[in-house]
């Protein structure tokens, strides 16, 4: 277990590294170039389709990956996870990833600052903290966790199915209501979906894979001894 925990550390370091360089390549350079012509070319014309009826949409859209509801709901899925599988695992996974996101996300948007778009925003939020987007980088955690685990743990196709759909469909749709709003660049998304599909691939390979492998030999260990008692026992 501490060679896990190792190297989720060692692997959270590189990534924050990751961002940090990028946030700076970003906004140093190709901000200047046909990067940030597209990001404004996009701002214009998202603000020029603004209705209503979108403005409302957008704003419901937000709220799958808003910072107060996300935090409820890993609360509870991580309660509800211990519960049903009766374990560790499943939460400790769901945790760390959506956590420590949360936690790479807030460094970097504070050491790395970037002016939200020129556009007027429908909502509140720091000036500073354009990139990433933690919305999307938060989207895919925590909806993609759901569904690695979906198909990791269990043997229920529309389960599995379901939560895929989901993380497939939800993180963009996040991005582009965000986008909408005036909230984030089309290259804040991107980078926030980078974080968020690089930092769930690392906790899926390096932490929830390895640990169910160790929990089910263990209980082949545990199993053997009993079993062999067992067949003993009906040979007497």
């Amino acid at each position: 277990m501490a060679r896990i925990v190792a190297r989720l550390a060692v692997a959270a370091g590189l990534l924050l590294g990751l961002m940090l360089l990028l946030g700076v390549f970003l906004t140093h350079v190709l901000v200047h170039g046909w990067v940030g012509r597209t990001d404004d070319s996009i701002e214009r014309q998202l603000l020029s389709g603004r209705t209503s009826f979108w403005n409302t949409m957008t704003n419901a859209g937000t709220q799958l990956a808003q910072p107060i509801n996300v935090e409820v709901a890993l609360v509870l899925l991580v309660i509800g996870l211990a519960i049903a599988t009766r374990g560790w695992i499943a939460p400790a996974f769901l945790a760390l990833t959506v956590g420590i996101e949360s936690g790479i996300y807030f460094v970097t948007s504070t050491l790395d600052h970037r002016p939200r778009p020129s556009i007027p925003r429908l909502g509140v939020g720091d000036p500073q903290a354009s990139f990433p987007s933690g919305h999307v980088a938060a989207s895919f955690c925590l909806y993609g966790g759901l569904a690695v685990l979906a198909w990791v743990m269990t043997d229920r196709r529309w389960l599995q199915w379901a939560l895929t759909v989901c993380a497939v469909v939800i993180p963009p749709a996040v991005g582009l209501c965000r986008m909408y709003r005036g909230f984030h660049h089309l290259s804040d998304v991107i980078a926030g979906a980078l974080l968020g599909l690089l930092w769930l691939t690392a906790t899926t390979r390096l932490f929830l894979l390895p640990s169910l492998q160790r929990h089910r030999q263990g209980n082949r260990v545990a199993d053997g001894p009993s079993r062999r008692t067992v067949r003993a026992s009906s040979a007497a």
